[in-house]
């Protein structure tokens, strides 16, 4: 069979029963119900702790948001990725970048590994991209580099909210792309990793997000994020990064 065969159909499909999944009692998409363990294979795939506290985005995004966003989105695309891991060899001693460039087209638990790999890939970068009285206009390298990539800082904020408001769920990203500064959106379950880009910061757009705050308001939630949260000085150190 081949394996990049309705790749992007089966992703699309099965986005909405990953997140249902991990609503309910955790992710079930595998008949086998691994276990995780600490002093395993798996110890290179890391869940980014929350760097502030669970009330320290709010009013801009709620506490109950986070709790539910980290500790039962986050942490259960964390808590199952591991424990099959961890009951698969075939799969340990890999990086989670690994994981992903390893397992991008697969069929049936390849494609699961995939799915999960870049969920927790892409929410580690979420966290450290809010701060608590963040946002607003950027300094040193990466304003430079916007500036000279949209030729304002306007323009490029037009950017990141028509990336946002682009039909169905994914992430918007704030990526290195050369010398350039640029927004993407990977739709669904992707990731700039797999186009050669630097990521530098990003944008959870996934309505669990943002829905009980904003309900169906996705612009107003991510318009919320670039004036007082998106953390210039992590896209700074990113930059920065070999």
């Amino acid at each position: 069979m081949e394996r990049q065969v309705n790749r992007r159909d089966f992703i699309k499909t099965a986005a909405g029963a990953t997140a249902a999944l991990v609503l309910t009692s955790g992710p079930n998409l595998f008949a086998e119900k691994p276990k995780a363990d600490a002093q395993s294979e798996f110890k290179k795939i890391t869940m980014v702790d929350l760097p502030y506290g669970m009330g320290a985005l709010a009013p801009s995004i709620s506490e109950r948001t986070v709790n539910l966003h980290y500790n039962k989105h986050h942490k259960g695309y964390f808590t199952y990725l591991t424990g099959w891991i961890n009951a698969h060899p075939e799969y340990q001693g890999h990086t989670l970048e690994e994981l992903i460039l390893k397992n991008e087209g697969g069929i049936q638990f390849d494609e699961a590994v995939f799915q999960y790999a870049v969920m927790l890939y892409n929410h580690n970068w979420y966290w450290p991209s809010l701060r608590p009285a963040g946002g607003g206009l950027p300094k040193g390298k990466i304003e430079k580099m916007i500036n000279a990539s949209y030729g304002s800082f306007n323009a490029f904020r037009k950017a990141v909210l028509e990336n946002a408001m682009e039909f169905g769920v994914g992430w918007v990203w704030i990526v290195q792309d050369g010398e350039a500064v640029k927004a993407y959106r990977s739709e669904y379950i992707d990731t700039p990793l797999l186009k050669g880009f630097k990521p530098l910061l990003a944008i959870d757009v996934w309505e669990h997000a943002y829905y009980l705050d904003y309900e169906n308001d996705r612009q107003k939630y991510v318009e919320t994020v670039m004036a007082n949260l998106i953390n210039w000085n992590f896209a700074e150190a990113n930059l920065a990064k070999k």
